[in-house]
């Protein structure tokens, strides 16, 4: 499994908690990002393109970028809600799906560790500290694989059900999740590389040069090009690019910030510029980003 979620590198944007009444309805409009979904309490209708789901307590529910999402409440309801995009380099909005057979809606009412998963992602976020967002992308990858391995393909259909419930109960041990994610949050074995992840994380205005990087950390530019891909996954121009866009989403998700000002304050000469990176990313407008990313 691991080779599954370290291949893998998810852009975290946000993640909240909402609880919405019975007459919740969100109206169907494309999703701008992946989601994933872990109901608390209560029941809903999700439906993705023309397939509905009902959902209860203990179900984790992934949405994939650029779906067809509408939903409608049966009762009141309580969710966890995670939004995030994939590596820029791994196109194909359903490419979880097609790779990893990660399934559409899981029940883990029987293991009741995975509240406990989900809420200490939501805390973690709000700590708002550089390693909480790494070790949230490690997390993040952990539950992603786990629901690739309950997966109808992957379990051996000769087992009971009993024991499938074992089986993935096995998977959640939540000691051993805390464990490996922390491990996958600290990818980088160089020191070096870590300042300099460190560095573009909390620095999203800056616009580093490959040689301000080297001097940074005592590397050559064809070392720095080497262990950086090597230990990130990423260049450093897309993971650059990357935590720039992933403080353009939280800014048009959580501020009414003006999208020229968000466009300045992380470094684009142009707010045009910085439209077209977006779009490149998100396939929609700043605009039109802020305007579908409501109560989703």
């Amino acid at each position: 499994m691991e080779a599954i979620y370290s291949d893998y590198y998810p852009i975290f944007i946000y993640v909240d908690k909402y609880r919405f009444s019975k007459n919740w309805v969100y109206p169907s409009a494309p999703v701008p990002y992946s989601l994933i979904r872990y109901v608390v309490s209560g029941t809903a209708v999700f439906s993705l393109d023309d397939t509905s789901y009902e959902v209860g307590p203990g179900d984790v529910f992934y949405i994939p970028q650029g779906k067809v999402l509408s939903c409608a409440a049966r009762e009141e309801i309580v969710f966890i809600s995670i939004r995030f995009i994939g590596s820029i380099q791994l196109e194909g909005a359903d490419m979880l799906s097609m790779l990893w057979n990660v399934p559409i809606r899981h029940n883990f009412g029987q293991v009741p560790e995975m509240r406990d998963f989900f809420e200490r992602i939501y805390a973690s976020a709000l700590t708002r500290s550089t390693f909480k967002m790494l070790e949230i992308r490690g997390y993040l990858n952990l539950i992603l694989a786990h629901m690739a391995c309950v997966s109808k393909e992957n379990f051996n259909r000769d087992t009971t059900l009993e024991e499938d419930r074992r089986e993935t109960e096995a998977h959640f041990d939540l000691q051993s999740i805390r464990h490996r994610a922390e491990k996958t949050a600290r990818t980088n074995k160089d020191p070096r590389i870590t300042i300099i992840v460190d560095t573009i994380v909390t620095h999203p205005e800056k616009n580093f040069t490959s040689k301000e990087l080297c001097e940074l950390a005592g590397f050559s530019e064809s070392t720095l090009r080497r262990l950086f891909k090597e230990q990130t996954g990423k260049t450093v121009y897309d993971f650059i690019k990357d935590i720039k866009m992933t403080n353009a989403a939280r800014k048009l998700l959580v501020t009414n910030e003006p999208i020229s000002s968000i466009a300045y304050a992380l470094g684009y000469e142009t707010p045009s510029y910085f439209a077209k990176c977006f779009k490149e990313v998100f396939g929609l407008s700043p605009q039109e980003y802020r305007r579908t990313s409501h109560d989703v």
